[in-house]
């Protein structure tokens, strides 16, 4: 995309673009500024953003221009692009956050919705009907912009990794065809990082080569919900192997793996990935990382219990939801590096979470030395959580549970009228460790919404599953309020504490957030100004938002997994072991791709989304000839 030259703007930072819709060239524009009240979010950069009327103006009739402007539709169009949401979510979100509807550009309807906020309906019909072909791909590039934009400025952006429908990479057939090609050419320099490094424990007069079980796997983790019975048969015909592993057979040399010969793999593997993306200058500097646990399907078959009904199984574990589960944890690359799985574990019964978290850093951190900031949720709040990352030399920033003391210090704070609050704790040889309060909600930004006869009232479920979904993004809602500033930060904090007894009022406790770190920038010094500790708390504690990371790692894990029915433990936990392989070799790809064609300026965003990578190595999951 070549560059026009920029002409002088009243805005802070210009980006000018070119675009191409059916081999007709187009420019456009996006203009932002670059000084915020604090450091702000991606909504608040599109907030601030401004445009020009070029070849994507207002074509719609006279009459419409008197409503809403259609520069609102723009930005709304490019929140939904960039969260890759749906329009009833993107409409759940503006109808809860009034002020940003109304600075995106929509007007305030007095007689029905107090945000402004349009309907789905009216989203959809917009993107659909409304908007020319020009207008959408100038749409889909100004989001590209926007989002590139928001990197450079270290604000916290989306990570655009499943766009099939709506990011198409280029409109030029030759830059299709080199992407097709070099993610084959990777793919298949990527194999031998698994063939060298993984191996199976047979006999020496085996009849079919070790290479097949790996492929026949990586081919069964790439079709939905394919299992070793049926996949088996499936590559025998597709495969150019004389022969291959039966399904039994491949169930029982893989689960003869421990879980620690199988972790020794994905280390293995991973040195090779790390060093091939270090020499693009990528997982280079201070690291985040997450860790935290993940559950694979519902485990539906027989349960062994004692005689007061617990369960007894060692690897099957209940969960909130009411059902049971195996379950991993794992530690991930989070933020605007090349978000790899390092290392991964099984959850056993009475298992410790400071254990959990003291394996995974010693393997992460002998795979790359230089984390700097480890993420967790309020599950891994434990004294022998901190002592384990004191003891690797990693600083912490996690979610906190409100105990007694906790809940009445949020009284204290909240009738001194307080804003943040930050207490030091001094541990034998280990650097200080701090509690931030700081406020999980603002106040009077909220007007309650109409339900009657609204054509958008979501149902119940609807609404929770609107607000899961913005939790993903960083962004928490209350049933009774919207809110601003540090809202954000506070995701899924207040969940487990609705029914936990409260010292002083429970609208107190629910006041504040309480993150707790020992990460050096934090300081409490007598000379700073409120205003001070507000803005150094606020900087910290954004960063917790790149924690969203992992859970979208392992959403996009989940594709590459094979089912099974099998109650084998260790068959389970490979099975997921090599779905992060397979997963850390996709980010490897597409990081190699986007060298390949952009070169040493390429952006943050994916060139090769994952629907993309599973096409290419569906079809070349063996290498010609196969060994």
């Amino acid at each position: 995309m070549s560059v026009v030259q920029p002409t002088e703007s009243p805005f802070d930072h210009d980006r000018y673009f070119e675009f191409t819709v059916n081999d007709e060239t187009y420019n456009g524009s996006i203009h932002f500024l670059t000084q915020y009240d604090g450091k702000p979010d991606f909504v608040e950069v599109l907030r601030s953003t401004f445009f020009r009327d070029e070849t994507y103006g207002d074509s719609r009739a006279d009459w419409h221009r008197n409503t809403t402007s259609f520069y609102a539709w723009i930005k709304a169009h490019m929140l939904r692009l960039a969260w890759d949401c749906r329009e009833e979510f993107l409409r759940y979100f503006l109808h809860s956050f009034p002020n940003i509807c109304r600075d995106f550009g929509f007007q305030v309807a007095h007689d029905r919705d107090a945000s402004g906020a349009p309907s789905q309906s009216r989203l959809w019909e917009m993107w659909n009907k409304e908007f020319t072909d020009v207008q959408r791909e100038f749409v889909r590039t100004a989001t590209e912009e926007a989002l590139a934009f928001a990197r450079e400025q270290g604000i916290p952006a989306p990570d655009p990794v499943f766009r099939p429908e709506e990011r198409d990479i280029s409109s030029k057939r030759s830059e299709q065809r080199l992407v097709a090609e070099k993610t084959k050419e990777v793919w298949q320099q990527a194999k031998p990082f698994v063939t060298d490094t993984f191996y199976l424990k047979r006999a020496e007069n085996t009849v079919v080569h070790e290479n097949a079980f790996w492929e026949q796997h990586t081919y069964m983790g790439m079709r939905e919900n394919m299992y070793a019975q049926s996949g088996q048969h499936s590559f025998y015909i597709d495969s150019r192997r004389d022969r291959t592993p039966s399904a039994s057979n491949h169930r029982y040399q893989i689960g003869k793996l421990s879980a620690e010969e199988t972790r020794s793999m994905l280390h293995e593997t991973n040195r090779m990935l790390i060093a091939r993306a270090r020499h693009n200058a990528e997982l280079v500097g201070n690291l985040v990382a997450a860790i935290d646990i993940t559950k694979g399907n519902p485990w539906t078959g027989k349960i062994e219990r004692d005689e007061d009904n617990n369960i007894t199984e060692d690897w099957i574990l209940g969960y909130k939801d009411g059902e049971v589960y195996y379950q991993w944890a794992t530690i991930q690359i989070v933020g605007y590096d090349i978000p790899l799985v390092l290392d991964a574990i099984p959850v056993k019964r009475g298992m410790k979470r400071a254990d959990i978290v003291d394996s995974l850093l010693e393997n992460a951190l002998d795979l790359v030395d230089d984390i700097e900031l480890v993420m967790m949720d309020r599950e891994f709040d434990s004294e022998g959580v901190k002592d384990a990352c004191d003891k690797h030399g990693v600083s912490y920033l996690n979610g906190a549970r409100k105990r007694e003391s906790e809940k009445a210090t949020c009284t204290r704070l909240r009738r001194a009228g307080k804003t943040v609050h930050i207490e030091e704790e001094t541990v034998a040889d280990g650097p200080t460790r701090k509690r931030m309060y700081l406020p999980s909600s603002a106040d009077g930004d909220f007007e309650a919404e109409d339900e009657e006869e609204d054509e958008n009232e979501e149902r119940p479920d609807i609404r929770e599953e609107m607000r899961e979904e913005l939790a993903d993004l960083g962004i928490e809602l209350s049933e009774e309020e919207a809110s601003h500033g540090f809202s954000a930060l506070t995701k899924e904090l207040r969940k487990e504490e609705a029914n936990e007894p409260t010292v002083g009022s429970e609208a107190d406790t629910q006041a504040y957030a309480l993150f707790e770190t020992n990460h050096p920038s934090v300081t409490l010094n007598e000379g700073d100004s409120e205003v001070e500790r507000i803005h150094m708390v606020e900087r910290m504690v954004r960063r917790y938002r790149h924690r969203w990371g992992i859970e979208n790692g392992y959403k996009q894990l989940k594709t590459f997994r094979v089912r099974t029915t099998s109650k084998r433990h260790t068959y389970r936990f490979f099975n997921f072991v090599f779905a992060c392989v397979l997963y850390n070799v996709w980010r490897l790809v597409d990081l190699l791709v986007k060298f390949a064609i952009e070169g040493e300026n390429s952006t943050y965003a994916p060139r090769v989304d994952a629907n993309q990578f599973l096409t290419v190595a569906k079809k070349y999951y063996g290498l010609d000839p196969p060994d």
